[in-house]
């Protein structure tokens, strides 16, 4: 569908909600306002409806605390909207709790990400893998539309876009990436401030919880694979929560010769979650399927029930076939 045929089922007055997986990232949150900003412009109202509240090194983005999790809304809004924008996910699962609203809804769904792996879950599925970024989609989108991209917009989209591609390190930073960014920042994102609010206000809660992590680093595939584990002790004694752990893989990526990093956390619920990078050769979204997990090539998620130890032991022993060697339990 092209986004000019898309604008005509978005009239002034209806009901929009918006969601995105659990886990918020910054391409997912950004993702979301941005959009809110554009509808608004258009004359819809936009509800931004998560399962998670949040996180705090993203909160700049919404002074207004318009993004909001399901358990604090009256779930009627999900029900009685006229459409739902999906942004950044494709399947049930991942969207958590405001999911079975939306099933019971009938508004129709519309699912804008940058992921390959898709479920088909909306009636009208807007899926460009090749997108550095969902964030680079509703850039596209707000292009289209003509519509002016309003300093909050431009921040929230510039928060998108240099997240997913790792502050523009990545392999997905393409030349459209960076004239989308000169766009974004002519209307008024100030890179230096969104760095030093998104990188620069780290917890000591979340520098215990590295060095706890670090003390678990070990390798595999003869050092193509690095992986650690966070316990629920590691939480505990550190005092950290699961907001803490965003950008910790990013020091195993970093690693020479690392192809491929692994973090295992136990979550409160005892669930596993299992968030991968990769640096150039191991599709990582194609291995995470295998788990029932998904995302793209360079960074993707699973999530398994089980002993911590056990599901290490199994996606390691996985692993060590994309390379054709034992595990290595030394760093």
């Amino acid at each position: 569908m092209k986004w000019n045929e898309l604008k005509k089922l978005i009239v002034p007055g209806s009901s929009c909600v918006l969601t995105t997986h659990y886990s918020l990232d910054g391409d997912a949150i950004g993702s979301e306002l941005a959009l809110a900003g554009l509808l608004t412009q258009l004359g819809a109202r936009p509800h931004i409806v998560n399962h998670d509240a949040v996180p705090r090194i993203y909160r700049f983005l919404d002074p207004g605390n318009i993004a909001r999790p399901f358990g604090e809304l009256d779930p009627g809004i999900v029900e009685s909207a006229d459409l739902v924008f999906v942004l950044d996910v494709s399947n049930w699962e991942r969207i958590g709790e405001p999911a079975q609203a939306i099933r019971r809804s009938h508004a129709k769904v519309i699912c804008i990400d940058h992921h390959a792996t898709s479920d088909g879950i909306a009636d009208i599925d807007i899926i460009e893998p090749t997108a550095a970024a969902t964030g680079m989609m509703i850039y596209d989108m707000i292009q289209a539309f003509g519509a002016k991209i309003t300093p909050p917009m431009a921040a929230a989209l510039f928060v998108a876009i240099a997240t997913d591609t790792g502050w523009f390190r990545f392999s997905n930073t393409s030349p459209a990436v960076f004239r989308a960014i000169a766009g974004i920042t002519e209307a008024g994102a100030v890179p230096a401030e969104i760095y030093s609010f998104v990188y620069e206000n780290l917890r000591w809660e979340r520098l215990h919880l590295l060095k706890s992590g670090l003390g678990t680093l070990r390798s595999a595939a003869g050092g193509k694979v690095a992986w650690m584990t966070l316990s629920r002790g590691a939480f505990e004694e550190s005092g950290a929560d699961e907001e803490d752990v965003e950008g910790l893989i990013d020091f195993l990526r970093s690693i020479a010769g690392v192809e491929v990093a692994i973090l295992f956390r136990e979550s409160p619920a005892g669930v596993i979650r299992i968030s991968m990078r990769s640096k150039s050769r191991i599709d990582v979204g194609r291995f995470a399927e295998r788990f029932g997990g998904g995302g793209h090539a360079r960074a993707a998620g699973i999530k398994m029930s089980g002993r911590l130890s056990d599901v290490t032991e199994r996606v390691l022993a996985a692993v060590d076939e994309l390379f054709g060697s034992k595990a290595d339990v030394n760093v």
